[in-house]
């Protein structure tokens, strides 16, 4: 990745998306587009998404018991 300056990176982290694309535009004299993809390369090294996020979960079956209460399942074998 290009060399940008370290207030892009906080303008990033603090949700100042225009102002880290101004400054990325300026230090890298590109055009917007350009500066729009280095904006969101930035953005994904600083936010890496947890491994968890990257998993889809699987259906959940939701059951009422006699009792009222409310039992959430994840597999279907639990399911009776």
């Amino acid at each position: 990745m290009a060399e940008l300056p370290e207030i892009v990176d906080q303008h990033i982290l603090e949700g100042r998306t225009i102002l880290a694309v101004k400054t990325i535009r300026d230090a890298q004299e590109c055009p917007l587009d350009e500066a729009i993809h280095l904006y969101h390369q930035r953005y994904e090294e600083l936010h890496p998404e947890p491994d968890t996020a990257q998993k889809c979960p699987g259906p959940r079956i939701l059951r009422f018991e006699a009792d009222g209460s409310l039992t959430v399942s994840e597999d279907q074998q639990d399911v009776r």
